[in-house]
This record gives C-alpha cells, sequence and structure tokens, in this order.
C-alpha cells in the first residue's frame, strides 16, 4: 500500500534521487520509534517507522510471478472482506484480493501484481454493486494512495475493522476475548492533524505538492484533502505557490504539516541552500497565516529558523485535562479526538488504585504515562528514544507530576534482568501499559512470562495498545502462554477511511 507521505518526490518522474533510499532519509515527524537490537555488540539506536501512511498487517510475502500489469481478469463475486479491507475471491486455485471491492459484488478486476500463491488485482467494473457501497467524498480518492476506504460507508468501515480484528485473534493467536469493547472513533473528515507531502518537479517548471499515488512513487497532486485538518488545509495553497516561484531549483523535497493547540506549524526539508529572495517570501507566508515555519536541512541535523539558526521549538495538544508539549518532528498520535478517548479508556481497564505501581512500556513523551501517574503511587516510562523521554521529564517537571519516572532504554536490547533490576522487583508492579511498534512486544512479553513463572513482579493487568492486529495476536497468544486472559479487546479508529487498524486489549493474569 502506498504512503500518504509523499516521499521522495523530488524529481521529475517522481522516483527517489539516484544513491538514495526511498525508505529512508527525510524528516523523522510522525514516525513511532522502533527499538533496533544490537548487532556485534554494539547498539544502533533507534530506527524509526512511519505511523502516517498505515495498513492492517504487513504486506504478505511470496515468490513473484512475472506479471502481466492490467491485464483483464474477468468477472468475479466477492465473497468477503480481506485482513486489509480489500475484496476476497479465488481464481485458479489461488486466493484474488481485488483492491475497491466489497462482499457480495459482482465486478470485472484487472490484475495489479501476481504471486505464487495469490494475486493482486483492483476493480474494473462494478457490474452489480451491494448497499455499503458509496460515491468516494473526496475527489482525488482514485489516485491518491492516502485512502483506501472511502468507497465504504464509515459504519461498515468500523464494523469490517472491528469484524478483521477478531477474526486474527482467534485465527493467529487462538484467543477470543469475554468482551468486545465499543469501537472509539472520531468524525471520518478534517480529522488529521499532521501530514507529511512530497514535492514534485515537473519538466515545464510547475510544482506538484501531495501525497504518493496508490502502488507508484508519482506524486498526486493535492488542492484539499479532506482527512486533514481545516486549519491545515488551508496552507496548501499558499506553501504550493511559494514552491512554484522557487528561485533555488528543486531546493525542497518534503513539506510537514502539524497542527498545535492553538498553531499550525509547516516545516520544510530543503536539500540546497535557499535564496534570501525564497526565505523573504516565506516570512510573509508566515506572517499573513499566523503559522510557525521552520526548515529542516538535508541530513536529519534538526530545525532551524528562517536565518538558519538551530532551534529546539515546542507545540502543545490537549490531553483530557492536560496539556503535552511535544517538538514538531515528535511522534504524536494524528487523531486528537480518538487519542483523548483512547487515553480514556486505557486508564478505565487498568482500574488503578492510589498505592499501585505501574510499568508504561514504549512510553513516548508520555502521553498514557502521565495521566497514569494521576491516579496511582508511581509509574515508570521506559523509551528508546533519548529525545522523547527528555520531553516526557519535561512535561511532567511543567506539570508537577513527581511520581512519573522517565528511563530511556531499549527494549528490544534489554535482557530479563536488566529489566527487572530497572524496574525494582522487591516493590512489585501491579499493571503495565503497553503501546508498542508495528513488531509488537514479544521480547517484553518474555520477561513478563519469566515475571509470571518465578512468581516475580507478576502485573496483574496489561493493557495492550495495538496498531498491527497480526503482532498483537502473536503476543496474545504469548501471553495467554504465561497465564492471562483476554478479557476485552476493541477498535481504535483512529485512522478512518484507511484499512488501518489500531485496537486496544485487556489481559487479566488468571
Amino acid at each position: 500500500m502506498s504512503n500518504r507521505n509523499g516521499k521522495s518526490g523530488n524529481s521529475s518522474n517522481g522516483k527517489p534521487p539516484k544513491g538514495g533510499n526511498s525508505k529512508g532519509g527525510g524528516s523523522l515527524l510522525g514516525k513511532k520509534p522502533r527499538p533496533k537490537k544490537e548487532a556485534g555488540g554494539q547498539k544502533e539506536g533507534s530506527v524509526y517507522i512511519r505511523d502516517d501512511a498505515p495498513r492492517m498487517n504487513a504486506a504478505r510475502v511470496a515468490e513473484k510471478v512475472l506479471p502481466q500489469t492490467n491485464k483483464r481478469l474477468g468477472e468475479f463475486t466477492i465473497e468477503r472482506w480481506s485482513h486489509d479491507g480489500r475484496g476476497l475471491t479465488h481464481i485458479d486455485g489461488k486466493t484474488l484480493f481485488v483492491s475497491g471491492a466489497l462482499p457480495g459484488e459482482r465486478i470485472t478486476a484487472r490484475l495489479v501484481e501476481e504471486h505464487s500463491r495469490f494475486i493482486e488485482a483492483r476493480v474494473d467494473e462494478i457490474l452489480e454493486p451491494v448497499a455499503e457501497r458509496r460515491e468516494p467524498p473526496c475527489a482525488h480518492y482514485a489516485r491518491c494512495g492516502g485512502c483506501q476506504l472511502q468507497h465504504i460507508d464509515p459504519a461498515t468501515q468500523l464494523a469490517m475493522k472491528q469484524q478483521s480484528l477478531l477474526q486474527q485473534l482467534q485465527n493467529w493467536g487462538g484467543v477470543v476475548p469475554k468482551r468486545v469493547l465499543p469501537a472509539i472513533s472520531s468524525a471520518s473528515v478534517a480529522y488529521r492533524s499532521r501530514a507529511r507531502l512530497g514535492v514534485w518537479y515537473e519538466a515545464d517548471g510547475s510544482v506538484s505538492l501531495g501525497f504518493r499515488q496508490l502502488q507508484s512513487n508519482t506524486i498526486t497532486p493535492i488542492e484539499t484533502c479532506l482527512v486533514l485538518a481545516p486549519e491545515l488545509n488551508v496552507l496548501l495553497a499558499p506553501v504550493r505557490q511559494w514552491l512554484g516561484n522557487l528561485r533555488g531549483n528543486k531546493a525542497v523535497t518534503h513539506v510537514e504539516l502539524v497542527r498545535s493547540k492553538n498553531t499550525s506549524a509547516i516545516i520544510l526539508r530543503h536539500t540546497k541552500k535557499l535564496a534570501e529572495a525564497d526565505l523573504a517570501s516565506l516570512a510573509v507566508l508566515a506572517s499573513e497565516y499566523a503559522c510557525q515555519v521552520w526548515l529542516e536541512p538535508n541530513g536529519n541535523v534538526g530545525l532551524t529558523q528562517l536565518d538558519g539558526t538551530a532551534c529546539d521549538p515546542r507545540l502543545v495538544y490537549d490531553l483530557n485535562a492536560l496539556e503535552l508539549a511535544f517538538h514538531p518532528q515528535d511522534f504524536t498520535q494524528v487523531n486528537p479526538l480518538v487519542n483523548q478517548q483512547m487515553v480514556a479508556q486505557a486508564l478505565e481497564l487498568l482500574a488503578l488504585t492510589p498505592s499501585q505501581r505501574v510499568l508504561d512500556l514504549f512510553c513516548g513523551i508520555g502521553n498514557f504515562t502521565l495521566p497514569i501517574a494521576q491516579q496511582c503511587a508511581e509509574v515508570i516510562g521506559i523509551e528508546a528514544v533519548e529525545s522523547m523521554v527528555a520531553r516526557g521529564r519535561e512535561n511532567a517537571g511543567r506539570l508537577g507530576i513527581v511520581n512519573a519516572a522517565f528511563v530511556a532504554a531499549n527494549l528490544a536490547n534489554m535482557t530479563h534482568t536488566q529489566l527487572q533490576r530497572l524496574v525494582g522487583s522487591e516493590q512489585g508492579i501491579d499493571a503495565i501499559l503497553l503501546d508498542p511498534p508495528r513488531d509488537g512486544a514479544k521480547d517484553i512479553i518474555g520477561s513478563i512470562q519469566r515475571w509470571v513463572s518465578g512468581k516475580q513482579l507478576s502485573p496483574k493487568r496489561i493493557v495492550y495498545v495495538s496498531c498491527n492486529p497480526a503482532t498483537l495476536a502473536r503476543d496474545a497468544a504469548l501471553l495467554a502462554e504465561a497465564g492471562y486472559s483476554l478479557d476485552a479487546v476493541g477498535v481504535l479508529d483512529m485512522f478512518p477511511h484507511t484499512s488501518h487498524v489500531e485496537s486496544m486489549a485487556l489481559f487479566l493474569l488468571k
């Protein structure tokens, strides 16, 4: 599935720069940190992944067969949903995944890519639609790769995600929840508080600003984005106009838009020095639209002011009764309303008392840690990225929260003994909040298994916030082996109109 982030759009044909890595470089904005294991005893730091271009699961890996791309495959009746919101049927003994098709529909399909065990296709013509189909509300939907489900009404999207989550838990994890939580959702439009767009310089000198097309590096020019916050949408036209007037040839490669509580921000990644006239007109734009503008020179060296001075800015977002500050390039959730509901539900499921100790793993800047601290005796947040740990401590100090400790440690490298020593086994841990990246929390759950079997720590409640149903299902099976039952699970619809599924699960020690 293509990204919404619009990476590598700085060439005339939309391809990544020569010698570059289409999956690397650029801003760290919007990317959730994923700890990287040591190699040869040397720590390699943290690898970042982007959560602003989501999908339900990683793509299935299979040996490819040379395809006849765009070949008409014939007529089909779609049998059911696939795990990622595509229609599923069969052809010549293979599973056929059809983008844009709904269960029960009779359609014709065209080939996208053929693999040894399955075939990927797209809808060519809808012969018999079903009632759940609707006209996509976005004019860019047919080409833009950001949203995948606008042809389905929002209520059906949500039901499909819940069904897919439960199926994966049962089929891959062998677990069934005792209860299903009501889905947490928001409005399906104007919800997104941050986005990363690519810049594409045309041969005729014009400039396109937008997101990547589906299964392509080519940029889809975006006039307005249905899911983007209105305060960010209004910046698209003036930024595009400014790019079109650049004196420096192909200087800017990406544009980041971030919405804070009371302001909007623009981050421009550039590979060449900007002309003084370009900087002057950029200052006028910032003043006219009352927004912050920062530059990100090539090489991930941090942000600068327009005059080139290094800076360390802060934006803020509301989290129920708290106000959290963050660096514009920190990972934060893109849907503020769902985030607030998500944190409130986590607190409800943890059911904390004032005397309890809690462990918040993969804590980031304290999105869960600081609200948890208000309801227990002590919470320890552990995060691999030191800058985000610093931000957590900074927020705790500003808010006067003294019972939240933030620790910089790579959980993927940490041994069972190291983790136990870090949290203090003599005091015990009553509950754990897990919010891992897409890879899940397999290594940490190994430590939990040892705690339980050795009757050490043995947290009674684990709340697991997942951005990948596949790894949640795997980890649920491991927790079941350790003696935990899946008490409750529910969908968090952080990204309406996309096939991405976030969820929250409660595990109780039997």
